[in-house]
């Protein structure tokens, strides 16, 4: 019966719509129960479940139930008989489920009850009442709350030796009341390691390792972690974090997915700020509106590329005219990207949910939401000019001509030699372009149909059902609504030129009553530590993301990274935030797992233990360059390329013809020539993110495939070759030697003496390149304990 009503009810349902069928019975106006029915209870249920679709804006299903005329018209109720009505059939759960409310839990069965008595009733309705949108509390949410700074647990006296810094109390703390305890300090080799992939992404030599066993002074792992925060290298590893969360790469993607050579400029930003621990504040400031606030300036120009880091259709903007539809498609979507990437990278927060609909779960709405594009409403991703310093200048001329050098040499990589073109095409390709970047921009050389807006705003509406042929009210500049304190609307009287707007985001961004901003980067430095945030969904700090395992740990964190508060000296320094975590205790225990402590805490919500975690593919890459000899610590400028390149109006990136012994292509991974739609398949396979998306956290899977790749990838089987012959070089006689040096090179120790026996039989009986192939695709090497 419940099946035959359904299937009856969704074919007259067009028909319904189409010739507006008015209801048989109309709905009450005076009600045959008391208002309060309807408006204490049945009202509340719709503004809080519905509304955010079926609203007379969006009319999500051609349906709304904003006023009693939208709920007549829509005939999805017949009053005073709840079985016959589709809202009924769409609440109700089957099996547990029920089709509405769309991707959330059931109704609960008293608020059932009530929708299905008010029907009965008659679905009275008082006259002019207008069901308003469901507000959630500014106040109600963990991460809405004001930042304060909360007191330091005080450990026990038998803890006491083991608290380190204010973050192991905190831990502390938790474990106890979880009946849990920390885990013993992992052995010196294993910290150094540790220490170096995560600080700076490589590993060490095994000189470093041996001075660091070799020094016993009680400040030795102090000073370490003080030489790698200020090595060059700790801006490579950590700009590679920040780049996966704005999704930047080196092409348009799109269709078409035309190169973008004038990107690496931003790349490299991210290199500086993180090496020069510029302060957050101005890190975000920069970025949003450095061409205004610091318009002289090679990084406040450079800077405002963390807007156009994303994808670009270059068909939609450039080919389609202004008078087509799907221009003002384009554009929605280009300032979605722009919207989205600024609110989910620096305050975690999904406000791209409220384009179609007010959010469901978080209170922002969609006058929040168009209010956000009109901050961006005069800006378009194109190539701009920026000041050049001398040292720039040198390096893009050596580089060009480091170039010119190995193209002379018409290498005959895999297919190389097959395309006399394609060598031609890749120096085009790679030759750098000095004093542009492709960033935010409103004055740019007009290209078919894409012009610039020379800085006049483009107007913006909200648009229902987020449909570009529906606009409804204009809105003007502003942003979310949800933090006490903040104005959420910025005066256009006040804002002289667009620019402006992009100031007053940035600074009701940074300023410090946000206390989204500064949960949302300590949270992500954590998460790469640890292998998970505080905040395991370190872009969704709404209600549909998972809530703080250590919110008083998280919330002193914050609040001293904002203020400067000792030990996290200067404001915002990230570095101080870096050397905190990692000289605690909680950071120095051992991977290993304890049946007890798992039964309670299988995940290690509560860090009674390390997490072994894989390395990422960038760090794989990179360490067997290290271990072979070949790393190139050549820093900035713009990005090697892993493919040959055929360009016919739309790029062919072909990998196959890539040369390993090109020496170009040997420094650090995080100056790789990033192709969004064609990844470069090594990288790939060990999970490298996707550019054409905010990757706040790299999958991790296990499949036959990425053995294969490390197994048969070509660079991975010359550097495993590379590798054997520096062991040569240095052991020429001695195949146990060489052994020993290739496995000290690759994974930091020396080999068991069992280990040492079955490479040495391996070498002899296969080759020393061989043995070394072995070694890098054992588990040591790709996992750090």
């Amino acid at each position: 019966m419940r099946q035959h009503l359904r299937a009856r009810v969704y074919l007259v349902f067009p028909v319904v719509v189409l010739m507006a069928v008015p209801f048989a019975v109309e709905l009450s106006a005076a009600a045959d129960l008391p208002d309060t029915l309807f408006q204490d209870r049945v009202a509340p249920i719709f503004s809080r479940q519905c509304l955010s679709c079926h609203n007379d804006a969006t009319r999500k299903g051609d349906f709304s139930l904003e006023t009693r005329k939208a709920l007549e018209t829509s005939g999805h109720v017949e009053p005073g008989d709840p079985d016959a009505s589709q809202l009924m059939e769409m609440i109700v759960p089957l099996k547990g489920k029920a089709e509405m409310p769309k991707d959330a839990a059931a109704l609960q069965s008293d608020e059932i009850a009530s929708i299905r008595q008010w029907i009965a009733a008659g679905a009275p309705w008082p006259d002019g009442y207008r069901i308003k949108p469901h507000r959630v509390s500014d106040a109600n949410w963990w991460s809405l709350m004001p930042l304060k700074r909360p007191p330091v647990p005080t450990p026990l006296a038998t803890d006491a030796p083991w608290v380190r810094t204010p973050i192991d109390a905190f831990v502390l703390q938790k474990l106890r009341a979880n009946k849990l305890a920390p885990s013993p300090e992992a052995d010196r080799g294993t910290l150094i390691r540790r220490l170096y992939f995560d600080l700076v992404g490589l590993p060490p030599t095994p000189q470093e390792v041996e001075a660091f066993l070799a020094d016993t002074s009680p400040d030795a792992y102090e000073r370490l972690v003080d030489r790698l925060l200020a090595s060059p290298r700790f801006g490579e590893r950590w700009a590679r974090h920040w780049l996966d969360v704005v999704h930047y790469g080196d092409t348009h993607g799109y269709d078409k997915d035309k190169l973008r050579p004038n990107a690496w400029p931003y790349r490299d930003y991210v290199i500086r700020a993180f090496n020069e621990d510029k302060p957050y504040d101005r890190f975000v400031q920069e970025q949003l509106a450095g061409d205004v606030l610091w318009p002289d300036s090679r990084d406040g120009v450079v800077a405002t590329g963390f807007m156009a880091a994303g994808p670009f259709d270059w068909v939609g903007h450039v080919e389609l005219g202004e008078d087509q539809p799907d221009k003002r498609i384009t554009r929605n979507l280009d300032r979605d990207d722009m919207v989205a990437t600024t609110m989910n990278t620096f305050v975690s927060l999904t406000v791209q949910c409220s384009r179609c609909h007010n959010h469901k779960f978080d209170p922002v709405t969609m006058e929040d939401y168009y209010s956000l594009q009109a901050v961006f409403a005069a800006v378009d991703r194109a190539d701009r000019p920026y000041p050049v310093e001398d040292s720039t200048r040198q390096l893009l001329a050596s580089l060009e001509n480091r170039w010119k050098a190995w193209a002379k040499t018409k290498p005959h990589g895999p297919g190389a030699g097959k395309h006399e073109a394609t060598l031609a095409e890749w120096e085009r390709a790679a030759r750098p372009a000095a004093g542009m970047v492709y960033a935010a921009a409103t004055q740019f050389k007009p290209h078919g149909e894409f012009r610039p807006t020379k800085g006049k705003p483009r107007p913006i509406h909200v648009l229902a059902r987020g449909n570009e042929r529906e606009p409804q009210q204009e809105v003007g500049p502003g942003t979310l609504s949800c933090i006490a304190g903040l104005d959420s609307r910025f005066s256009v009287a006040k804002l002289n030129t667009e620019g402006d707007r992009r100031v007053a985001l940035a600074k009701w961004i940074t300023d410090r009553r946000n206390p989204l901003t500064w949960r949302s980067i300590v949270n992500r430095v954590w998460q790469y530590h640890f292998g998970s945030g505080l905040v395991a969904s370190s872009n969704d700090f709404g209600r549909m993301g998972d809530l703080p395992t250590h919110p008083e740990l998280l919330d002193w964190l914050a609040s001293g990274f904002r203020d400067g508060e000792t030990p996290l000296r200067p404001s915002g320094s990230l570095k101080a935030l870096h050397r905190l975590i990692v000289v605690s205790s909680v950071y120095r225990q051992s991977a290993a797992s304890r049946t007890d402590f798992s039964a309670i805490d299988n995940d290690n919500r509560y860090l009674w233990r390390a997490n072994r975690r894989r390395l990422e593919a960038e760090a794989i890459h990179d360490a067997q360059l290290a271990a072979a000899g070949k790393l190139d610590t050549t820093m900035y400028g713009p990005g090697y390329l892993t493919f040959g390149l055929k360009d016919d109006h739309s790029p062919h990136y072909l990998y196959e013809q890539f040369n390993p012994d090109n020496p170009l292509s040997h420094r650090r991974s995080i100056y790789r020539f990033v192709v969004r739609s064609a990844p470069d398949p090594f990288m790939e396979t060990l999970d490298c993110a996707d550019p054409s998306l905010s990757v706040p956290r790299r999958n991790e899977t296990i499949t036959p495939l990425s053995a294969l790749a490390m197994w048969n990838n070509a660079f991975a089987l010359r550097m495993a070759e590379n590798l054997a012959a520096r062991a040569v070089a240095e052991h020429p006689q001695d195949v146990s030697q060489q052994v020993a040096l290739a496995f000290r090179l690759a994974l930091g120790r020396r080999p068991q003496p069992e280990e040492q026996a079955a490479l040495v039989r391996y070498a002899r009986g296969y080759s020393l390149a061989a043995a070394c192939r072995v070694i890098f695709n054992m588990n040591e090497f790709v996992f750090v304990d």
